[in-house]
């Protein structure tokens, strides 16, 4: 694997001529980061293609050479690549489905300059303008598709490839949403076996390094599957990785640490416990550098531990949420038995649901027939997701009045796709929130954590592919969320965590974390924010004496109004990037 450490600045002119020399490709690879998982299958695709180097960039060249940016697709894992097309005279730049290895770039008249870390872009550009939009929705939503804080410096989206030629930059979808594909087993059996099956692959094709490896370990359902099956996997030899340690973030009365506890022990693991008290969640001084980041005290906390165990992977429960149908309320899911006119059949779902979720049935039944309407017809506000995604609908932001309609940055603009519209209506709140964690870029890297392959198991595009397409019913049902994942992975829980019907949150830390912030904030006359027109100072000191005293104050959103704040005071005096990596 090549880290992302290793690629600085490149700068690249775009008129170079090109000139053949014996045996050289008309195109080369430029940089690549990342992890291959099906190398052999696309060894013996492109075998007639690849001769000495067997590289996984070289992979990825054979396949731009094939099919061009079309052939991005057929790269599963984690990977960020840049290939400079002598023949068409273009630098081709594209990220992997997901989005997790970072990459940025921006154009400069015939230059282009990129780079795997935004910072090296920034200085080489000499940009310091910020970028309007992402900045608001940043404040709104924790980030902003395609963009950086940077005027004219972009990211790369995930599962796009961009073409940067004298003609102009165009940007190409290489992998889609499996909107119109379907699974179905007579039998769930099938279902379960195919998700083990999966799963198993998902984070085998992770420990493939003899490094030792960290695995996040929160108590909860997603993280503990993924270290139960890679301790299984290294104490059954099947992987090269022989080294396992978890990685959690515990607080006084934290109700996931009996549950962290006791999964070490049934795995017969080393954990190392790391305390939000000792470790903050958010500092002044540690909010991210080249662009404004979540956790960065406990994220620095990890990488030490990384590095004192030389460690060179990090896996994460990260997506298990959403592709396990974790929905306490699904019930558009009834939408599919009503666009097949299966009134009954309905009926009795509604009913099922609304003893659940202690709704009405004519609400339940009249939210579904809406959702059932042909996709013009059909709110867009049915979809809204309310089980934790960036995407909630803030009923207090403090931006300044106008703002979200000038940015369009409203859910009704054109910020985020809408392609998750095209799905059938029982789907379409999966699609939207897997959709909205791509675009966010939500499973990238931190900047703390570039060296290491951070990796999710749950992001695995196979598995992801599989599970979008199950039946809604199979993965959740009234009163059954994840209903699939427990019958196919129970067997890699204790006891006490397969009958665990709930998941610790981290609003005492957040509180903890926040409330110094906040009296900071409160004693000065100066906000960089409003100073800017992007928020409202009067709503901002209203919600810091509220978040002061624990009163309500949309605090999720307002986590990224205080770090966005101290990232701008920080971003005023710097040192020099290499001093801080």
């Amino acid at each position: 694997m090549t880290t992302a450490l290793e690629t600085t600045i490149t700068e690249t002119k775009l008129n170079e001529p090109y000139k053949s020399v014996d045996g050289a490709k008309p195109s080369c690879v430029l940089h690549w980061d990342g992890r291959l998982d099906n190398r052999l299958d696309l060894l013996a695709l492109l075998a007639d293609s690849i001769r000495d180097d067997t590289s996984n960039s070289a992979i990825a060249l054979a396949a731009y050479e094939r099919w061009g940016a079309d052939g991005f697709v057929h790269l599963i894992g984690d990977w960020s690549v840049v290939i400079r097309d002598h023949a068409n005279r273009a630098l081709v730049l594209a990220s992997d489905f997901a989005g997790v290895r970072p990459l940025y770039y921006s154009v400069q008249r015939e230059n282009v300059f990129w780079s795997s870390r935004l910072q090296a872009v920034v200085d080489a550009t000499g940009i310091s303008e910020l970028d309007e939009q992402y900045m608001g929705a940043f404040l709104l939503y924790g980030g902003c598709p395609n963009r950086t804080p940077y005027r004219r410096i972009y990211s790369v989206p995930a599962g796009h490839a961009v073409c940067v030629s004298s003609t102009g930059t165009k940007i190409r979808r290489f992998w889609n949403l499996p909107i119109g594909d379907e699974v179905r087993y007579r039998n769930q059996h099938r279902y379960e076996e195919h998700l083990r099956a999966l799963f198993r692959e998902a984070v085998s094709v992770r420990l493939q390094t003899e490094a030792p490896v960290l695995a996040e370990l929160s108590g909860g359902l997603d993280s503990s599957s993924v270290v139960s099956m890679a301790n299984h996997l290294m104490r059954s030899c099947a992987v090269p990785a022989k080294s396992l340690t978890g990685v959690s973030y515990v607080w006084k009365d934290a109700l996931d640490e009996p549950f962290i506890r006791e999964m070490e022990s049934f795995c017969g693991i080393e954990g190392v416990h790391i305390s939000t008290h000792d470790v903050p969640l958010i500092s002044q001084a540690q909010v991210g550098y080249a662009s404004p980041e979540i956790l960065q005290p406990l994220r620095s906390s990890v990488a030490s531990v990384a590095r004192q165990l030389r460690a060179k992977v990090l896996l994460t429960g990260m997506n298990g949420d959403l592709v396990m149908g974790n929905w306490f309320d699904d019930s558009l899911q009834l939408a599919a038995s009503l666009r097949r006119l299966r009134v009954v059949g309905a009926f009795r779902e509604a009913l099922d649901w609304s003893k659940i979720l202690r709704f009405p049935v004519y609400r339940v039944l009249w939210q579904a027939a809406c959702a059932a309407l042909p996709s013009p017809l059909a709110p867009a506000a049915l979809y809204a997701i309310t089980d934790g995604s960036y995407m909630v609908k803030s009923t207090e932001t403090s931006l300044v009045s106008g703002l979200i309609d000038r940015l369009g940055l409203s859910e009704s603009g054109k910020l985020f796709s809408d392609i998750w519209m095209q799905a059938p209506p029982e789907r379409r709140k999966y699609f939207r929130s897997l959709s909205t964690t791509f675009e966010l870029r939500t499973l990238q890297v931190p900047e703390l954590w570039q060296h290491l392959d951070y990796t999710h198991p749950f992001a695995h595009r196979p598995l992801v592919e599989f599970l979008m397409t199950v039946p809604v019913n199979v993965l959740c049902r009234p009163g059954e969320p994840r209903r699939l994942m427990r019958s196919a992975l129970s067997d890699l829980w204790p006891t006490k965590l397969r009958n665990r019907r709930s998941k610790g949150l981290f609003n005492a830390p957040w509180q903890e974390a926040l409330h110094p912030l906040a009296q900071v904030l409160l004693k000065t006359k100066h906000l960089n924010l409003v100073e800017l027109g992007l928020v409202d100072r009067a709503s901002v000191i209203s919600r810091l004496q509220r978040l002061s005293v624990g009163l309500d104050c949309n605090e999720p959103q307002f986590r990224h109004i205080v770090l966005c704040e101290f990232w701008l005071r920080n971003r005023v005096d710097r040192r020099p990037f290499a001093e801080i990596m």
